[in-house]
């Protein structure tokens, strides 16, 4: 049986910097990359150089998680690995409406990922006619990039408005504004319900009836949590807002760690758990969590960037002590 001193599962980015940081803070200790999934090459070569780079002191598994016992994990090969600390940073996967046909040829479903939205753009660029399902933040910024090189768009959304979720009546009625100044057409409060086509998409139907032409369909219907290695651990987690953490980003196992897209994000403002998440803060979070794995050494929390600020306040009040400390022995100097 081999011992990890961490353990960190997951093909992502945020998996990767926490990796790095963690590296950096206990440079002593073992660590080991898990992910069964091969398929994003740049991670995989990121991994790897990681690696290379480590003194022998991190290690990637192509495997996957079976079960655990105690602080023992069951890989799919019936290999047993320890750890002390497991940190989980599986990230999100865009969610796949139920809609007939999804599955033919020129159906893409939109994601988070930098490289893959490039990929799908640059297929987009060769199609005719391009439908996208889905009018929010993703979707529009999608959308107003075709229309600028001429491509015609219709962008389909089942709110009553675009970007819903993001902003006020008024800044969607804009962004509506600007993507119909440029020739695009958008339909509100509908929804594609079939994809029509052989193998390869020529047509959806709406909910209403309405049949339009395309040779190219893109959803950006949101993100999920992948939080199934979760129930493989037996921690608790929510399907729809991810694994639920601590201020300290642990687990209900407290020697299990949870990052970025898949672990449960707590709104501030209305004192729950979010609907949504939050993509800016990830690095922050794998950068934060890495070097505190066996100690609080920096800042702690979820809101990393605002402890960060309260960090530097306590410094500058700190410098501000010390300053009124040398006046203060000044004084008594001079009385003296």
């Amino acid at each position: 049986m081999q011992k990890y001193n961490i353990v960190i599962y997951g093909l992502t980015e945020t998996a990767l910097v926490c990796a790095n940081s963690a590296h950096k803070t206990y440079p002593d200790k073992n660590i080991a990359l898990i992910f069964p999934d091969s398929s994003k090459n740049f991670v995989l070569m990121l991994a790897d150089s990681l690696a290379q780079n480590s003194n022998h002191q991190i290690s990637v598994l192509h495997k996957n998680t079976i079960s655990k016992e105690g602080n023992n994990l069951l890989l799919d090969d019936n290999e047993i690995i320890s750890f002390d600390k497991l940190v989980i940073a599986t990230g999100s996967s865009p969610i796949k409406p139920s809609i007939e046909g999804i599955d033919k040829e020129g159906v893409h479903l939109i994601d988070k990922d930098f490289q893959n939205i490039n990929r799908i753009k640059k297929l987009a660029m060769k199609s005719d006619n391009i439908v996208v399902f889905g009018g929010g933040y993703i979707g529009v910024e999608l959308s107003d990039e075709l229309l600028r090189e001429g491509k015609p768009v219709t962008v389909i959304e089942r709110s009553n408005r675009l970007l819903p979720s993001s902003f006020d009546s008024e800044i969607s009625l804009s962004a509506q504004r600007i993507i119909e100044s440029q020739g695009g057409r958008v339909i509100l409060n509908n929804k594609v319900k079939e994809v029509i086509g052989n193998d390869k998409i020529e047509a959806v139907r709406l909910r209403d009836g309405e049949t339009i032409n395309c040779d190219f369909l893109m959803i950006s219907s949101g993100s999920r949590p992948n939080v199934e290695i979760a129930e493989k651990l037996k921690i608790v987690f929510d399907y729809d807002r991810g694994i639920l953490i601590d201020d300290y980003f642990r687990t209900s196992n407290k020697d299990i760690f949870a990052i970025g897209d898949c672990a449960a994000k707590f709104e501030f403002f209305r004192g729950d758990l979010c609907g949504f998440l939050i993509q800016s803060l990830k690095l922050q979070e794998a950068e934060l969590v890495g070097s505190n794995l066996f100690s609080v050494i920096y800042n702690r929390g979820k809101l990393s960037s605002y402890l960060t600020y309260q960090k530097r306040l306590l410094g500058k009040i700190k410098n501000q002590e010390k300053e009124h400390e040398k006046s203060h022995l000044s004084m008594r100097s001079l009385q003296s």
